[in-house]
């Protein structure tokens, strides 16, 4: 059996369009150096593996996305609910009327007695005034003033029999506390030696209640300095006149109250040494 041998088909060459060749042969100017390179480095070695870069998504500040959600309108899924806002105090200062006081206030008719607008809280109380508050404070001082002079009289408060002559002291020490000069306790008519051995007990039990006081932390009012009263002076009346005696219409002066009147006498000073009658300067003996 012969065997035919058939002809090799030549391979044809397509030819590529002249634009096309022309195209690739301007393609290595527009390159860059660096992509000559590497396509001369995959010509010798094996081509690189292509790296892809990964997307980097840029965020939005929260300012912009804020604004755009202020754009996008109300949407049908909230609710729309009304908003209640409560406001409670405590303590409200607002002027409440009674309806006696509004129905005065309504009427055309004058009042004859205004009364008097107080502040109330919200349970309905009266609130009171800072001239009341203040009142009352002076009230408690007052009280706390009494009880600190009169803390020494308390000490026998056990014994009833002499709770009618504590009173009489306080009463006392309240008296002299508003000017009096003199206690009304006082006897005026005494025995010299009594009245000294009555004021120098008075003046020993204060020191010694002083002193106790002290030692045991206790805070007493202040002491009062006695003053001391000139017996020669005595009270005059108005428009008497300051010095001399005046009685029966006559105006009295003795020699004390008229050299205080004029003073002292000023007596005439000698001109030189000698005198007169002395031989002074340039005067000599005639022979």
């Amino acid at each position: 059996m012969s065997t035919t041998l058939g002809k090799r088909k030549r391979a044809a060459y397509r030819k590529e369009p002249a634009h096309r060749a022309e195209s690739e042969d301007a393609e290595p100017e527009q390159l860059d150096a660096q992509e000559i390179f590497r396509r001369h480095f995959e010509a010798q070695f094996k081509p690189l593996p292509v790296v892809k870069k990964d997307i980097v998504m840029e965020e939005a500040p929260q300012e912009e996305s804020e604004e755009n959600s202020d754009w996008d309108g109300i949407s049908e899924s909230e609710e729309n609910g009304i908003q209640v806002v409560e406001h409670r105090d405590a303590l409200s200062g607002m002027a409440a009327m009674s309806k006696e006081e509004l129905k005065s206030f309504m009427s055309s008719k004058i009042p004859r007695n205004v009364p008097t607008i107080s502040l109330r809280d919200a349970s309905g109380g009266k609130i009171d005034d800072e001239d009341a508050s203040e009142a009352a404070n002076l009230k408690k001082d007052l009280a706390l003033q009494r009880l600190l002079a009169e803390s020494h009289l308390l000490e026998s408060s056990k014994n009833p029999t002499i709770s009618g002559n504590n009173r009489h002291k306080a009463n006392d020490l309240r008296l002299q506390a508003l000017g009096s000069k003199e206690s009304i306790l006082r006897q005026e008519k005494m025995p010299m030696s009594h009245r000294k051995g009555i004021i120098s007990k008075q003046s020993e039990k204060e020191t010694k209640r002083r002193s106790e006081a002290r030692e045991n932390g206790i805070i007493l009012e202040r002491a009062k300095m006695a003053k001391k009263s000139s017996a020669g002076k005595r009270d005059r009346g108005i428009g008497a006149p300051g010095v001399g005696r005046f009685s029966g219409g006559t105006l009295t002066l003795s020699k004390k109250d008229i050299y205080d009147i004029e003073g002292p006498k000023r007596t005439p000073s000698t001109r030189g040494r000698g005198g007169r009658g002395g031989g002074g300067r340039g005067k000599g003996k005639r022979g």
